[in-house]
């Protein structure tokens, strides 16, 4: 098991979350990004095809994550509820077409060795990766350190119906050395338990661990 694991079953944890503290999730996060920027520009198109999220289109969610990215943890909890506007002016400003150099950029600034970001922010750019990756078989590779703690993140802060799920049962990574909850072990791969966990999907399906998906993408 990862160093991190052992930390991952909630029935071994406070209720408090050390993960939001750890400084070291830049790398993962400006990787995530400039791997996004690039099928981005190799797949225009893509920014106005759905989501995993009712009637967003990927070019939306893209902005959305702009937005949120770098944020006060009080200010994307304040846009949730409507309280500002999504997205910013800045990015509401931009064409699509200059959105994958909006994202690079943002990928370059993550990328300075004094760059610090919070494992929520990981957990935006992850989450948006791994929509991509289900819907259009985009080719974006989350390691599983980074989809285990934003995992475990998510759970922390889980409402219903995730939470009922993570206090139920024990998901299993299949593809990665980590994972959440308490009670029976249901496996799956973890970018589904992340899906999930990020209210972007139902409950994870049960699947080996040998399981491959195929890419769509040409």
């Amino acid at each position: 098991m990862s160093d991190l694991a052992r930390f991952l079953p909630l029935s071994n944890r406070d209720r408090g979350d050390e993960s939001g503290t750890v400084g070291a999730w830049a790398h993962p996060a400006a990787e995530l990004l400039q791997a996004m920027a690039g099928v981005l520009d190799a797949h225009p198109a893509l920014l106005t095809a759905a989501t995993l999220r009712p009637e967003v289109t990927v070019g939306a969610d893209v902005r959305d994550l702009l937005t949120r990215l770098g944020s006060p943890w009080y200010a994307r909890w304040a846009r949730v509820w409507g309280i500002l506007p999504t997205p910013s002016a800045s990015v509401a400003a931009l064409d699509d077409a200059a959105l994958p150099s909006a994202v690079r950029e943002r990928a370059q600034t993550l990328a300075a060795p004094s760059a610090r970001v919070s494992i929520r922010d990981l957990g935006l750019v992850v989450a948006v990766a791994l929509d991509l990756q289900a819907t259009h078989a985009a080719p974006l590779t989350v390691d599983p350190l980074s989809s285990g703690a934003v995992a475990l993140d998510l759970a922390l802060r889980a409402r219903h119906p995730q939470r009922s799920l993570v206090t139920a049962r024990t998901l299993v990574a299949t593809d990665g050395d980590w994972r959440v909850g308490r009670g029976p072990e249901l496996r799956s791969t973890g970018s589904a338990i992340v899906l999930f966990l990020a209210g972007r999907a139902g409950v994870p399906p049960e699947v080996q661990p040998d399981a491959e998906g195929s890419s769509a993408l040409g």
